[in-house]
């Protein structure tokens, strides 16, 4: 689907109970014109509530399965792991680097990605002809520019240069690519208009939780900043969301992951999600996904044993417990588990699962809608983001105590004589860590540079890269070594000069009768 027809695919809940929470409207109608709708405070902000559910959901498969396909089996962190059947052969081109401009998964998230811009574009314009107050015409579209510029960080980080649609096109025109940077200096644009007008979180009463906020607008923008490698604008940036008081690391890591934790202390933005909710969102369907076939899930993105290693290299046992369910150990906070089931070697290319998508048995709902929310933004995240870009600038100080505040909470000493590039690397570990299993890795790796120059993922992966080289020469773990049906030499095909991007889907590049041009050495 090309941009130039997604003015056709506003979906609105009803304006009748508009004031209840998101998640228990009731289905109104696919297909009202914008311009017959907006015309009360209580549509506009229904619509807007509606647009949530866009913010890379509307297709588990499309968006959020490629979210961790993409971000995690791409990267170090995660094979395929699904070795049992034969059915995924898109999903190991995209792990494997062997992909061509017509795969599918790749295809289908970057049509739910402009079918959700598409959403996001008609309902700002929507609201700007509404005859409502305009204090809440400006908070409304504050929310829809901060999910508009998250879609677009998912695009830009996957595209580089992506068409860049911030209004309703005629069918007819085809919108070609802006560069990275337009795309990447419009959205910070967006996000600091956003951060100026919408409330603080503590400004939000609790069935609101769910709406962007100024911390969540201020985080956003301290990645679109790391990404562009303006380092003391994302400082300032982080500093700004540090100042406002409302977040904290939680106490005890375990809590992030236990299976009611809903917008606490240190969330900065979630997917709301709930076990009778209408309509349907996605993210439950993605919780069996991910888990092992023995405990009732389809056994994907199986953790690798060089993430394993990472935690086990710093003594890192907290994290390693509620990050990864391994074979015949105990699962963390599940008494009912006393042993993990990783299924049979012939099944399961690690035998390691996400513990931060395990729900315990004792708490599974008996219609299989598992009620946890998908933590996009939190306080550790932006803090080791202000300790990137506060290493990048050498100062040591202002990094080392982001740094050490992540470290403390599980247990783990700081070093506080770190500088330079030991202090760049320790960082950057520190955000595997922390970070694992939450969709950011390929891109992480992707956008560092290593001391040699080199972007980190080059390094990595490869002929000579070293993850390749770990699995292929020096690795003894009895399940990936045991289990070549997935292939051991995972990352080997990767070349520089052609995977620090995807491939922009062919249908359309075809469907913009050539507007749209290629990424570099696809076909």
């Amino acid at each position: 689907m090309q941009p130039r027809f997604l003015i056709f695919l506003v979906c609105f809940l009803a304006a009748a109970g508009c004031k209840k929470a998101f998640l228990e409207q009731e289905p109104y109608s696919s297909s009202i014109a914008y311009t017959q709708y907006f015309k009360t405070l209580d549509q506009c902000n229904t619509s807007t509530q509606v647009c949530y559910r866009y913010i890379n959901y509307t297709s588990w498969w499309e968006t959020l399965n490629v979210r961790y396909l993409s971000g995690e089996a791409a990267s170090d962190n995660a094979w395929i792991g699904n070795t049992y059947q034969a059915t995924h052969a898109t999903y190991d081109a995209v792990a494997h680097y062997t992909l061509d401009a017509s795969n599918d998964r790749i295809e289908g998230h970057w049509i739910m990605l402009y079918k959700s811009v598409g959403v996001f574009n008609a309902t700002i314009e929507g609201i700007q002809g509404a005859p409502i107050p305009d204090a809440d015409k400006q908070r409304f579209i504050a929310e829809l520019k901060f999910l508009r510029a998250w879609a677009y960080f998912d695009l830009v980080r996957n595209w580089g240069g992506v068409p860049l649609v911030l209004k309703i096109y005629p069918p007819e025109e085809h919108v070609a690519r802006s560069t990275a940077r337009e795309v990447y200096d419009q959205m910070v644009k967006d996000l600091t208009d956003a951060a100026a007008i919408l409330p603080r979180k503590s400004e939000y009463p609790a069935n609101y939780r769910f709406r962007a906020t100024k911390g969540a607008a201020l985080t956003l923008l301290t990645k679109f900043y790391l990404y562009m490698e303006e380092w003391a604008k994302a400082q300032t940036s982080a500093e700004q969301v540090i100042a406002l008081g409302d977040y904290d690391l939680e106490t005890s890591f375990s809590t992030l992951w236990q299976y009611n934790y809903k917008n606490g202390i240190e969330s900065i933005f979630e997917i709301q999600n709930a076990n009778s909710q209408v309509p349907d969102l996605p993210y439950y369907y993605f919780l069996t996904v991910v888990n092992s076939v023995a405990d009732g899930g389809w056994g994907y993105y199986s953790l690798s044993s060089d993430l394993e290693n990472a935690y086990k290299s710093e003594g890192d046992s907290i994290r390693l417990q509620w990050t990864i369910n391994r074979h015949q150990l105990p699962v963390a906070g599940d008494p009912a588990t006393p042993k993990f089931d990783g299924r049979a070697l012939t099944q399961s290319k690690s035998g390691r699962f996400s513990r931060k998508h395990y729900i315990p048995k004792g708490q599974r709902p008996a219609n299989n809608r598992f009620a946890v929310n998908d933590k996009i933004l939190r306080f550790a995240d932006l803090l080791l983001m202000h300790a990137e870009a506060c290493a990048m600038q050498q100062k040591s100080a202002d990094a080392l105590g982001s740094y050490r505040r992540v470290r403390t909470r599980v247990g783990l000493n700081t070093d506080m004589t770190l500088t330079g590039w030991n202090l760049i690397r320790a960082v950057r570990k520190e955000r595997r860590l922390e970070m694992a299993f939450e969709g950011d890795r390929l891109y992480d790796i992707r956008r560092w540079k290593d001391e040699n120059g080199k972007p980190t993922i080059q390094n990595l992966f490869g002929p000579q890269g070293t993850f390749v080289k770990y699995n292929t020469e020096q690795s003894t773990d009895p399940w990936e070594t045991g289990n070549r049906l997935e292939p051991q030499n995972k990352g080997f095909f990767f070349d520089p000069a052609k995977h620090m991007l995807w491939p922009i889907p062919n249908s359309q590049i075809i469907s913009s009768e050539g507007v749209i041009k290629q990424n570099p050495n696809y076909f």
